[in-house]
């Protein structure tokens, strides 16, 4: 427990956790706090509520189903004020299937916190949950994954492409990076054949990075170029960062879909904490 000693209203409404009472999402809900702490943001605990069938349910089971999950809810929530004092933290209980209702909920919030798993997602590498929410939020999308406390200088990776959504990416790396005081690492993969200067991301890469860092001037960035696809750069880079940053479809990207074939394969595999980035109300 710490006491805050920032003057500054608490804003709202800040990161919402998609909760289920799992270990993945206790962890989750760990780091929204530790987040919100550095943000002084507020947290939103948000549980979804479904019974197993759609038709026939008469009122008393559905309130027992109800009552259930507004009890998780709320010792989450008492649970989260006793981990973090002072940070404002928000009951919210919703009906319906949680993809939908946690993509809806996102449109007002600074982050979607998720664990990597949810109940009954065991022998799974993500939870489906967690999958659709990182595929349709409106809002960018956190998978927390351990550990919550990192040796100083470790660093948060970003991967680049020259997309829109590459551009976004590095934004909210720039300003991760600031909070916890970490070191940045820009990567570029090139394809067999591929040389720096063929690479038509490096000049927009070039104006991103001198734009991002005069907003950012405490930020140590470190720009590298590996060979390789993609997932594989930003998969072997994930292994010794804090974090992992990307767009929600790269430059090669086809429209329509919710998520690229990169960030799919990545949302599933990486080894630490992941950021989705999607632009604000779509996905």
């Amino acid at each position: 427990m710490r006491a805050d000693h920032d003057t500054r209203p608490w804003r709202e409404p800040g990161l919402l956790v998609g909760y289920d009472d799992s270990d993945d999402a206790r962890f989750a809900l760990g780091w929204a706090l530790a987040e919100a702490r550095l943000r002084h943001c507020a947290v939103t605990v948000c549980g979804v509520w479904s019974p197993p069938w759609d038709a026939g349910i008469d009122d008393l089971t559905a309130g027992l189903f109800r009552s259930g999950e507004s009890r998780i809810i709320g010792d989450a929530v008492a649970m989260a004020r006793r981990w973090e004092h002072g940070i404002p933290v928000h009951p919210l209980l919703l009906r319906g299937f949680p993809v939908t209702e946690l993509r809806h909920a996102s449109s007002q919030a600074d982050l979607l916190v998720v664990g990597s798993r949810g109940h009954g997602a065991i022998g799974r590498v993500l939870g489906s949950v967690s999958a659709g929410v990182a595929a349709h939020a409106l809002c960018p999308v956190v998978i927390a994954r351990p550990p919550l406390a990192h040796r100083p200088g470790t660093p948060i990776v970003a991967g680049f492409d020259g997309s829109d959504l590459a551009r976004r990416a590095l934004e909210i790396a720039y300003a991760e990076a600031e909070l916890h005081n970490a070191p940045l690492v820009v990567l570029r993969a090139l394809l067999p054949g591929t040389g720096c200067d063929d690479d038509p991301a490096g000049p927009g890469l070039d104006l991103e990075i001198d734009r991002l860092g005069a907003d950012h001037p405490s930020v140590r960035c470190r720009v590298g170029t590996s060979p390789g696809k993609p997932r594989d750069v930003l998969l072997e880079a994930a292994r010794d960062a804090r974090m992992l940053v990307v767009g929600s479809r790269g430059a090669g990207g086809v429209r329509g879909l919710v998520l690229g074939s990169v960030s799919q394969h990545l949302v599933h595999h990486a080894p630490c904490t992941m950021v989705i980035a999607h632009h604000r109300g779509a996905p």
